[in-house]
């Protein structure tokens, strides 16, 4: 039997966060062909539970999923621009691994430091979006972070990216050296063990006994989104829906920031309420049980959450922008200009009155895209690649 190559992935996030939750799936999906490997970048910020244990030495542990992991610790991903090179350069000795693959830009760092290592090993980027790139010209923070951690991405061997908007807008940034490079376009795999719609359609009697059940009475529906707190989010104008339609609730899963805080009590939404973080089984209830998912965004790499929210069985309205109407462009109604709040509260009407606003057959044909057997199949694809 031939010796299986060793693919090694490199994730500074935890399994709560998406690139984590990323991480494993890529992990899942390459196990049974590869000998497979994750570096955990550990910091006390996104790994608190295992902080005290941080200054004990890193030992290899075999996970039951099928793939050994590793780390190294750090007081920060910015300490660790300093400290993590050298505790890279030994577990890639000791692991030797054929390919090196990487989360994300904001590791690209470590990409000189993995070839110097393995010089004979494969490097891949996995790029989501340039946002960190472009987005804050004036942002100090920003600004060191493309000079010293992005910068070394284009030292990469290859790279994957998750839709062709990402992989377009990438090339413009990153230029001819990127677009020219082995690439390929794999997109990103729901959880459809879990994220999947309840064998029976959940009637309006048990969505308004879930609303009460987490404070929200007396409304006729309820609409949800889920997003960070930044611009290109465009959370604005899902708070003006809620405006629009007082008799619905609007949950927003995300934290509550002073921003957003000032907005609520400004418009007086009594009628929008929040929560800063769910497990992932509670997000799965949040989406089966919303009559819409809402996501306004102006600018998405990829657009998960109203894929998710599809799986579960409910609708979603976006903006048709950037990867999302790449995504769900046919599948669900897409709104322009995405600022137009009406818009999407003429939607919610559509919905509440009993119209399916999904088209079925195309929805099932993006939840396969989506699915983990098609994500395995376009990464082992790239992986192959000859030449990479």
């Amino acid at each position: 039997m031939a010796k299986k190559k060793k693919v090694l992935f490199v994730c500074d996030k935890n399994e709560r966060t998406s690139f984590g939750r990323l991480t494993i799936n890529l992990l899942d999906a390459v196990h049974e062909k590869y000998d497979a490997h994750v570096l955990w970048l550990k910091t006390p910020k996104f790994f608190p539970d295992d902080a005290v244990a941080k200054k004990s030495a890193p030992v290899p542990v075999a996970d039951a999923r099928g793939f050994t992991a590793h780390e190294i610790w750090a007081k920060s991903l910015y300490t660790g621009f300093f400290t993590f090179p050298s505790a890279f350069r030994k577990i890639l000795r000791a692991i030797k691994p054929d390919v090196v693959f990487f989360i994300r830009p904001e590791l690209g760092f470590l990409v000189r430091e993995s070839i110097a290592a393995t010089w004979d090993a494969t490097t891949i980027m996995f790029v989501h979006d340039t946002f960190a790139e472009t987005l804050y010209p004036h942002s100090i923070k920003f600004k060191l972070l493309n000079m010293f951690f992005v910068r070394g991405t284009l030292c990469a061997d290859g790279f994957v990216y998750n839709s062709n908007w990402t992989r377009q807008e990438a090339a413009k940034y990153f230029g001819k050296k990127m677009a020219d490079a082995p690439g390929k376009v794999i997109g990103c795999p729901i959880d459809s063990a879990l994220f999947n719609a309840p064998e029976t359609p959940v009637t309006k009697e048990e969505r308004a006994a879930f609303r009460r059940k987490h404070g929200m009475r007396n409304f006729q529906g309820m609409c949800l989104n889920v997003s960070l707190d930044e611009p290109r989010k465009n959370i604005d104008t899902y708070f003006e829906m809620a405006r629009l339609r007082p008799d619905v609730a609007f949950v927003r899963v995300g934290k509550f920031s002073d921003r957003l805080r000032a907005i609520v009590n400004e418009k007086k939404l009594y009628n929008v309420f929040h929560f800063n973080e769910f497990s992932a089984v509670e997000l799965r209830d949040f989406y089966r049980h919303a009559d819409l998912m809402v996501y306004p965004s102006f600018l998405e790499g990829f657009g998960l959450p109203p894929i998710e929210a599809i799986a579960c069985g409910t609708p979603a309205v976006c903006a048709r922008a950037s990867a999302v109407e790449e995504n769900l462009d046919g599948v669900c109604p897409l709104v322009t200009p995405a600022d137009d709040a009406e818009a999407y509260a003429r939607v919610l009407d559509r919905v509440l009155a009993g119209e399916n606003v999904v088209d079925d057959a195309a929805a099932c044909k993006l939840l396969e895209y989506c699915s983990m057997k098609s994500f395995t199949e376009r990464v082992v694809e790239f992986l192959e690649t000859p030449g990479l």
